[in-house]
């Protein structure tokens, strides 16, 4: 990609038009009666990595602007002051795509780039000087961050386990209660695999990690 700069702009482009045109096709092929099939869904456009690429394209997008256009990347975070509206929009629109009680095709086919775009937008107002986001710290935010991916990977386990505990209790799974209690099993589950696992490796990668020599910096 770097020996052909056209590479840049037309890879990006392949992945997002392609992602949208994959789940299309899978979206039709499963089809039901009142919508996408919850399996299908699932199966074909939920789970699989090829059909979730596209919306990866804007995080990776902004790191190469940031990191080989910088006047570009200047220009970007000039622009967050009109940014976070739109960017809030665009999530609120993907969520209600999904709403209802069966998964319909513009859900399936938008809902995944959409919800990203805005991420995107969002992020470029987090680490905007022109936006109070970069100057106000959140407590507890960075920890969040740091447990993100122990949060990603442990979830689906303990979102069973609360189901069923209250299913024992007879507790409405739609309720405060058992959103609370999701939650908090969810972040402290997390907790312990990054405190148990996921940081104590990373300290262990640094540690034995060539370091750099002058000709490589």
């Amino acid at each position: 990609m770097n020996r052909w700069r056209p590479a840049a702009l037309i890879i990006p482009c392949v992945i997002i038009f392609g992602g949208i045109l994959l789940r299309t096709i899978l979206a039709y092929q499963n089809l039901g009666e009142t919508g996408v099939s919850f399996r299908g869904f699932q199966a074909w456009i939920y789970y699989p990595t090829w059909t979730r690429l596209d919306p990866l394209v804007f995080g990776v997008a902004l790191a190469a602007i940031e990191k080989f256009r910088p006047h570009w990347w200047h220009r970007l975070i000039n622009c967050a002051l009109w940014l976070w509206l739109p960017g809030l929009a665009v999530i609120a629109y993907a969520l209600y795509l999904g709403e209802g009680d069966y998964i319909n095709v513009a859900a399936s086919i938008w809902q995944f780039p959409l919800i990203a775009l805005g991420m995107a937008a969002l992020l470029v107002c987090a680490v905007s000087p022109r936006l109070f986001f970069r100057r106000v710290a959140i407590p507890g935010a960075a920890f969040i961050a740091s447990i993100a991916y122990s949060t990603y990977l442990i979830q689906k386990l303990v979102i069973h386990f609360v189901a069923q505990l209250c299913l024992s209790y007879n507790i409405t799974q739609t309720s405060l209660w058992a959103l609370l209690g999701v939650e908090i099993c969810v972040y402290f589950a997390a907790t312990i695999l990054f405190l148990a696992i996921e940081r104590p490796f990373l300290q262990l990668r640094h540690r034995i990690s060539p370091r750099p020599s002058r000709a490589d910096r």
